[in-house]
């Protein structure tokens, strides 16, 4: 049973997953790895999404959504704030990379009966 738990769980972790991968090495792949703020952000925010999804595979708690929900909204408006938003890969690359995790999320708390639409049995 262990192992079906483990399945279901990991459908939006496997998305954040490779969000979270795909924001850490997005400095190099898009060339702004020496944009200072606005790099190391995109490495530790990534590697902390995809640690988080990692572990909500195994051990899956709602904090862990809740946290990573919170980094989504930081990596929208991270461009604003950190003053990128010029820099129209760096502003895409953000907005996409948050509305996805966001949305990946949503998706699993609907699931696991946490968010605003619950399905009744």
């Amino acid at each position: 049973m262990a192992n079906l738990d483990i399945a279901r769980n990991a459908r939006w972790q496997n998305v954040a997953f490779v969000l979270g991968a795909w924001l850490y090495i997005s400095p190099w792949v898009l060339g702004f790895s020496d944009a200072g703020k606005v790099a190391t952000k995109a490495w530790i925010f990534g590697i902390i999404i995809a640690l988080l999804a990692l572990s909500a595979i195994f051990a899956y708690q709602r904090w862990e959504e809740w946290l990573t929900a919170a980094i989504g909204v930081w990596v929208f408006i991270s461009p604003w704030v950190l003053g990128a938003v010029s820099n129209a890969r760096i502003l895409w690359s953000s907005l996409v990379v948050a509305l996805l995790v966001i949305l990946a999320l949503w998706s699993s708390s609907l699931e696991h009966g946490s968010g605003a639409v619950v399905t009744r049995r």
